[in-house]
């Protein structure tokens, strides 16, 4: 089974493509579906098969504002947790681990993408099925909170 979840994170993280993210018009009070000065673009998730409770998600910060911000949280109703991760190469072994903020420079982008930074959405509570959309809300330190849509779409 473990080696079942582990080509399934690794199938996840490898994966590529764009689908355009949907942004919830109806966001309550204190929660931007959209920032003036960040958006987001091209959000998915992959697909967690029967019995993996782990997915990662992908998208591109695009920030419009003078100021840099970060990226510093993230949360969603369908994972126990979402977390920052990133990829990096020591010698010939590939390492993922956790980072606490990733910086978005003033009139800049970052793309979290499959292979590098992407969010880990862990303690999946009900399985992500393609064709389905998972709320995020990402948060930032200085445009606060936005909710973004993930959709849920098999890696190519």
């Amino acid at each position: 089974m473990r080696t079942l979840g582990a080509f399934v994170l690794l199938s996840c993280l490898l994966a590529c493509g764009r689908p355009q993210a949907q942004h919830d018009e109806q966001a309550p009070a204190g929660i931007r579906a959209e920032s003036t000065s960040l958006h987001i673009e091209d959000a998915w998730a992959a697909p967690t098969p029967g019995g993996v409770d782990v997915s990662a998600g992908y998208f591109t910060i695009v920030n419009g504002a003078d100021t840099d911000d970060q990226l510093i949280g993230a949360e969603s109703p369908r994972a126990e947790h979402v977390d920052v991760h990133e990829m990096t190469m020591e010698g010939s072994v590939m390492r993922m681990r956790a980072i606490a903020s990733l910086a978005i420079s003033a009139h800049d982008q970052v793309t979290l993408s499959p292979g590098g930074r992407h969010l880990m959405f862990t303690g999946v509570k009900q399985p992500f099925t393609p064709g389905e959309q998972i709320p995020v809300e990402l948060s930032f330190a200085h445009a606060g909170k936005i909710r973004v849509t993930f959709d849920v779409r098999t890696p190519s």
